[in-house]
């Protein structure tokens, strides 16, 4: 089988883990573009050709994915160009910095014969499958709750702080996450609201805030996000009426799930995953046409709706 060529738009720090998910899965980097030639340099590390720009590498014939690790108002132009030209495209997370733009690149992805895949990785993550495993164990379920926090202070000194470039504050950046696991484990989202707050006085964005949801067979769903804790917390709780499950991110090799009536804890092992690779796995499955690709641009701009909608 021909290794599918990949390209990276944007060469920052989450390129270069998508550059190290490509080679797990047998993909060839082959291009490089960002206006910063010494980044793209450094990430090729003298391996694939070098662009300045999106335009000329999806121009080039070099390519037939492209991930697209760009700020987050840096997204629809090459997706748009990337899919009328018939590249698959792996686009970060948010899908776009406005409600507005995530709908053209959807509705662009619904025409295409390319695929535009969102990359909500956690989804992937080993111990996130397995819990969605053990739902039935604890059904009906009644809570989910989630927090993704940490002390990411430097984060409104860079473009995360620029609403124009980001879309907002840890919402967008942080909560997109959240909500996308919540319709993963859970169900599609029926209602949303949010409290905010900004703690950094030269933020603009919020640095922290609370999204409360609820699902169609009305399931609450708690969404912590901050980036001014103080210490690091990661983790997805699921209460249901039988019992519940919880994943200690700090504790990333086991899903523990406690049963209604039992004292102790049924552990499961799980192997340590990140979901970068995962994410990626299924994507060259889906562009080889060996799977049905389950993570769209369409839940990338619902993520977008419920924060809007919020």
């Amino acid at each position: 089988m021909t290794p599918l060529r990949a390209g990276l738009i944007g060469c920052g720090t989450v390129a270069k883990r998508h550059q190290e998910a490509y080679q797990e899965n047998g993909a060839v980097v082959t291009a490089y573009a960002d206006p910063n030639r010494d980044a793209a340099e450094r990430l090729a590390a003298g391996h694939g050709r070098i662009f300045s720009s999106a335009q000329e590498l999806l121009a080039s014939g070099t390519v037939d994915v492209v991930s697209i690790c760009t700020p987050p108002s840096f997204h629809e132009e090459p997706a748009m160009a990337a899919l009328e030209r018939g590249i698959h495209v792996l686009c970060e997370k948010p899908l776009a910095h406005t409600l507005a733009a995530s709908r053209r690149m959807a509705e662009r992805a619904m025409g295409s014969d390319a695929l535009l895949m969102c990359a909500f990785r956690h989804r992937f993550i080993t111990a996130i499958q397995t819990m969605r495993g053990l739902l039935g164990q604890i059904g009906p379920l009644v809570i989910l709750q989630n927090t993704f926090a940490g002390p990411n202070f430097e984060l409104g000194q860079r473009w995360f702080g620029n609403p124009e470039i980001s879309g907002g504050g840890c919402l967008p950046d942080t909560t997109a996450h959240s909500i996308d696991l919540f319709r993963y484990l859970v169900g599609e989202i029926t209602a949303s609201h949010a409290s905010k707050a900004t703690h950094l006085p030269e933020l603009t964005v919020e640095d922290s805030a609370v999204l409360v949801v609820e699902s169609e067979a009305k399931v609450i769903g708690v969404l912590v996000s901050s980036w001014v804790s103080g210490c690091d917390v990661a983790f997805v709780e699921i209460l249901g009426q039988g019992g519940r499950i919880l994943f200690d991110y700090m504790a990333a090799d086991v899903v523990r799930v406690l049963r209604r009536g039992e004292g102790d804890w049924t552990r499961h092992a799980v192997p340590v995953s990140d979901g970068f690779a995962g994410q990626t796995a299924h994507f060259l499955n889906a562009v080889r046409g060996e799977a049905v690709l389950s993570c769209t641009a369409q839940d990338g701009l619902r993520a977008a709706e419920v924060i809007a909608t919020a």
